[in-house]
């Protein structure tokens, strides 16, 4: 007896597989690649400021028109993947509230609060300039230490000189690291830590099963993976 699968395969051929391997298996492939890459480092990408994920966000937020189509399309002839999407995307809800608890908890602790302070008070003298001159556009004392506690909850090291809080956090970054790596703190780090393995497991089982469904529908139909160009003849 044939399986719906093999019943739906009869439907399609190899212009809409193309067309399925140029849009959407090309942007989910090479957005969950880099998605990956940046929580093995735990590299959140945090913002304080639009309270979001900068470089990870639900496949669908910024997918073409086109790849969307192409993607509710595809969904009907393999509809298990839905789930898998599904499972992606609430990992990247999951990791942006336990960004954004950690964060707030950061601001509102009373150690983080005295490092700050200390902190505003020593660089003048220290760096031989203000201390908003720092934080480039920003104004306030609150969005100021809002910015260090992305930093904080992102994970960052030393910065390239050209951002602006380079001078001011990597020469204090050692000083508000010390001041959240506290018991207090810890609940809030091993839930941002867990959150983010969890998206990445859930990266890796989507990966697996779009590469594997990738490569069977190339075989099947002879479609090469990737689109054949001039410079290939």
């Amino acid at each position: 007896m044939k399986t719906s699968r093999q019943t739906n395969r009869k439907k399609y051929g190899p212009n809409i597989v193309r067309a399925w391997f140029d849009t959407f298996f090309q942007y989910a492939l090479e957005r969950l690649a880099r998605e990956r890459t940046l929580l093995v480092d735990r590299k959140w990408t945090f913002r304080f400021d639009s309270r979001s994920l900068e470089y990870i966000a639900t496949l669908g937020k910024h997918m073409p028109l086109s790849a969307r189509e192409n993607l509710e399309q595809f969904l009907t002839f393999y509809p298990e993947v839905e789930g898998l999407l599904a499972a992606h995307d609430r990992g990247v809800e999951r990791l942006l509230e336990a960004c954004t608890v950690f964060h707030d908890a950061i601001i509102r602790d009373p150690r983080f609060q005295m490092a700050f302070e200390t902190v505003a008070a020593e660089a003048p003298a220290a760096l031989g300039a203000d201390f908003s001159s720092h934080f480039g556009a920003l104004s306030s004392m609150t969005d100021f230490a809002s910015i260090i506690a992305v930093y904080l909850v992102n994970n960052f090291g030393d910065l390239p000189s050209y951002w602006a809080t380079s001078r001011l956090w990597n020469r204090y970054r050692a000083r508000f690291a010390e001041a959240v790596a506290t018991a207090a703190m810890e609940p809030f780090r091993l839930s941002t830590e867990a959150a983010g393995l969890e998206l990445m497991e859930a990266i890796d089982r989507l990966l697996d099963t779009l590469k594997s469904i990738r490569s069977e529908l190339s075989l099947k139909f002879d479609v090469p993976l990737a689109p054949e160009t001039a410079s290939a003849r």
